[in-house]
């Protein structure tokens, strides 16, 4: 695909979730963090075969789709509530510490070796995105489980 058609898919989705996002902040108030971080966790990793799908269309109308779908369903509702959800799990006399932590190993982790991990990938199944999907459903269930293990705090502001 042309750069500029995903730049454009990628600008187009970012549009859509500067409403999308507060959108799951506000139903994390409602609902709680948890069950919005938990259920933008599943869909993403159930839309992960549908994106490469839509995206091996080769048609921008398609991609712009499947990427807008991707980032204004599934990150949205995790990173909605997520500045919330962090900083909820520590006490006040550590919340700063414990959630800048938590978003720095994030950031070096997950966020920083996935897109090498995902090219290597994609290089060692001939140009099959398929591990890719898996690689992303395996990332959605670790985010699952610990989103499950960890504390629902946003009726006691993460004072425990």
């Amino acid at each position: 695909m042309p750069r500029m058609s995903i730049l454009t898919a990628i600008l187009i989705a970012a549009f859509i979730e500067s409403f999308t996002i507060p959108l799951f902040g506000y139903l994390s108030d409602l609902w709680g963090r948890r069950p919005v971080y938990t259920g933008g966790a599943i869909f993403s990793g159930i839309w992960a075969f549908p994106l490469f799908y839509f995206l091996d269309m080769k048609s921008p109308e398609w991609m712009i789709f499947a990427i807008a779908i991707g980032m204004a369903v599934g990150h949205s509702a995790m990173y909605g509530p997520q500045a919330s959800f962090m900083s909820e799990l520590f006490s006040a006399r550590v919340r700063y510490s414990g959630a800048s932590l938590g978003y720095q190993l994030a950031s070096i982790f997950a966020g920083g070796v996935s897109p090498l991990i995902a090219a290597y990938l994609l290089k060692q199944s001939g140009g099959n995105p398929t591990p890719i999907a898996w690689y992303m459903i395996g990332l959605a269930t670790i985010t699952v489980i610990s989103v499950f293990l960890a504390a629902e705090s946003y009726k006691t502001g993460g004072e425990q």
